[in-house]
């Protein structure tokens, strides 16, 4: 791959990424990422603005889930719009944990937030077959690789250009 990240998840913003498992085994996962944006003052973004990669693949090594919280079940209102229906569900550990989360990654998650904690451990709220869930796992060493940019990071694009354009 032509871009290589290690140890630095801070470079990157994960909110609407999609993942999708490649491989697990040994206490090594494999990622691969769509919508992953690299910041601007990332070494390996030489473009004035924040990026989409075109498809990143993460690595974790020594990767270990310490909980999964399922967080909802996706409800239908009268008027056809869906809501998030919050019931008392206790999260779990252990390998009931990581069997949840490797679940969700082996179908394909939406992340809204994936950020280091102060303890070490990395939170991830993201959607996937479960309508919204939560975890925290711990890893040794990561690597993000990708071979080219896609666009703008959506947070970058003028919302108001495509309707300018066309006038």
């Amino acid at each position: 791959m032509k871009y290589l990240s290690l140890n630095s998840i801070k470079d990157f913003e994960f909110h609407d990424a999609e993942m999708k498992l490649v491989s697990y085994n040994f206490k090594k996962i494999i990622i691969n990422v769509k919508h992953l944006n690299i910041h601007k003052e990332a070494e390996q973004n030489n473009m004035p603005n924040d990026m989409e990669i075109d498809v990143a693949q993460i690595t974790f090594n020594d990767f270990f889930v310490r909980s999964f919280e399922p967080c909802g079940e996706l409800k239908e209102s009268l008027d056809g719009s869906s809501y998030i229906c919050i019931p008392p569900v206790e999260p779990y550990y252990g390998h009931k944990a990581e069997t949840a989360l490797l679940d969700e990654l082996k179908h394909g998650i939406t992340v809204y937030a994936l950020d280091k904690l102060e303890n070490g451990f990395c939170y991830i709220s993201a959607y996937g077959a479960e309508p919204y869930f939560s975890a925290q796992f711990f890893f040794n060493f990561i690597k993000i690789e990708w071979d080219k940019y896609k666009k703008k990071a959506w947070y970058e694009e003028d919302p108001f250009k495509k309707s300018r354009d066309s006038n």
